[in-house]
C-alpha cells in the first residue's frame, strides 16, 4: 500500500512540475507586440505588453529598433526569451531595461547591434552564441551588473565603448576571432583584474581600458601593432606592463611601456613598487598621463634627450618630491605637474626656453604644488617664470 502512496504522490509532485514548466515556457500574448512584415522578415517593433517576463513569439525574425526601450520610464521587464529564428537583435531593442536580470539568445542570432542592451543596469546573466559574428558599439554598456562575459568565436572587432561602465565585470574571455578592440571598448570596468589579449589582436583603441581600476597587469601581445592614447590612463593598481618579445612596434623594459625604438615612453605603471626613476637616455617623448598617478615615485631624473615634457606627463604623482631635468629638455606643458601636492623641489636647466602659463587653472604647470621651489639659473626662463606665478626660487651657481 506504501509504494501505491509513493507513486501517486511521485506522480502528482511531476504534473506540478510539468504544470510549472509548461507555464513558465508559454508565449506571450500577440497582442503584446506591433508586428511588421517586410519582405521575408518578420519584424518585432515594439512590445506594448506589461509582463515581468516575456517569451517572444515564435516567427518573428528582427527584434527592431528600440522595441523595448524604456525611454527612460520605469520597466519591470526581468526576463525576456527569444525564439530560433530571430537573426537579429536591433540599435536599442533592451535599452533601458533597467529591472532585466537574464535573457536567452538562441543560436540563429548573428547580429547584436548598437546599443543593443545598454543601461541595463540590473542584467546578470546573458549567454551569447558562437552564432554571433557582429556586437554594436555600445552594445552592453553600463550593464552594471554582469559579473563575467565570453564574447564568441567569429567576433572581429570589439566596438567602441561595447563593455563600457560594466563595474562588476571580473573576467571577460576574448577569442583568437578578435582583431580590434575599439576605443573606451573596456572603459571604467572597475572590478577587471585581469585580461588576456589574444594574438590576433592588432589594435588597441583610445582609452581602451580607461579606469579599469582593479587591474594589475596587462601583457601586449605580439601582433599588435596600433595603441591608442590613454589607454592604460586611471588603471590606478597596475604594477606591471608588458609586451612579447616579438612585437615589432612596443616594447617593455622592466614593466614600463615603450616604442620599439625607446624613443617614446608610453605608460609608467601607478603601483609599480619604485622610488627613483631615471628616464632612459635616448627617450625623446614623454606622452599625456604617462606618469599618471604614480603611488611610490619620489624622485624623477628627466634625461636631456627628452625634447619637450608634454601635457600632462606627471600629474597627481602624490609622492613625487624631487624632479631633475637636464639640459637640452626645451619646453615644459601645461599641468605637466599638477598635482603633485608633495613636490618640494624641481631643477630646471638653461636649456628650457618654455614653460607654459596658468592662463588658467587646468593648465598651470604646477598646479597645487603649494610646497615647491623651483632651482635654476639667474636670467633663466625658470627664474621669469617663478617671480611671475609666484614660486619660491633658487639660483643654481
Amino acid at each position: 500500500m506504501n509504494k501505491i502512496y509513493k507513486k501517486i504522490y511521485l506522480l502528482c509532485i511531476l504534473f506540478i512540475i510539468t504544470c510549472s514548466i509548461t507555464c513558465k515556457l508559454k508565449e506571450s500574448p500577440m497582442d503584446d507586440f506591433e508586428i511588421e512584415k517586410k519582405d521575408k522578415e518578420v519584424i518585432l517593433v515594439k512590445y506594448i505588453g506589461t509582463d515581468e517576463n516575456v517569451k517572444i513569439p515564435k516567427g518573428i525574425t528582427i527584434i527592431g529598433e528600440e522595441a523595448f526601450y524604456t525611454f527612460r520610464k520605469r520597466s519591470n521587464l526581468k526576463s525576456v526569451s527569444i525564439p530560433d529564428g530571430v537573426t537579429h537583435i536591433g540599435e536599442q531593442a533592451f535599452k533601458a531595461c533597467s529591472d532585466l536580470k537574464s535573457i536567452a539568445i538562441p543560436s540563429t542570432v548573428t547580429t547584436i547591434d548598437i546599443g543593443a542592451f545598454e543601461d541595463c543596469l540590473n542584467l546578470k546573466s546573458i549567454s551569447i552564441p558562437n552564432s554571433v559574428t557582429y556586437i554594436g558599439h555600445r552594445a552592453f554598456r553600463k550593464c552594471e551588473s554582469i559579473t563575467k562575459f565570453a564574447i564568441p568565436d567569429g567576433i572581429r572587432h570589439i566596438k567602441n565603448s561595447a563593455f563600457s561602465g560594466c563595474e562588476s565585470l571580473k573576467s571577460i574571455s576574448i577569442p583568437n576571432s578578435v582583431i580590434s578592440i575599439g576605443d573606451d571598448a573596456f572603459r571604467n570596468c572597475k572590478n577587471l583584474k585581469s585580461i588576456t589579449i589574444p594574438n590576433s589582436v592588432t589594435s588597441i583603441g583610445d582609452g581602451a581600458f580607461f579606469d579599469c581600476t582593479s587591474l594589475t597587469k596587462i601583457t601586449i601581445p605580439k601582433n599588435v601593432t596600433s595603441i591608442g592614447k590613454s589607454i592604460l590612463n586611471g588603471c590606478d593598481s597596475l604594477i606591471s606592463i608588458n609586451v612579447e618579445d616579438e612585437n615589432p612596434n612596443y616594447l617593455s623594459i622592466d614593466g614600463v611601456l615603450f616604442t620599439k625604438d625607446k624613443k617614446t615612453l608610453i605608460k609608467f605603471p601607478p603601483s609599480k613598487k619604485m622610488e627613483t626613476y631615471i628616464i632612459p637616455k635616448g627617450v625623446k617623448n614623454t606622452v599625456i598621463n604617462s606618469f599618471y598617478g604614480c603611488k611610490y615615485l619620489t624622485d624623477i631624473t628627466i634625461p636631456g634627450s627628452v625634447i619637450s615634457i608634454d601635457w600632462a606627463a606627471f600629474p597627481n604623482c602624490q609622492s613625487l618630491t624631487n624632479v631633475t631635468i637636464f639640459d637640452g629638455v626645451t619646453s615644459i606643458q601645461g599641468e605637466a605637474f599638477g598635482y603633485c601636492e608633495n613636490l618640494k623641489k624641481i631643477i630646471i636647466p638653461k636649456s628650457v626656453k618654455t614653460i607654459v602659463e596658468c592662463s588658467c587653472a587646468e593648465s598651470c604647470v604646477f598646479q597645487f604644488c603649494n610646497k615647491l621651489t623651483i632651482y635654476g639659473y639667474e636670467g633663466s626662463c625658470a627664474e621669469k617664470y617663478s617671480k611671475r606665478n609666484g614660486f619660491p626660487f633658487k639660483a643654481i651657481r
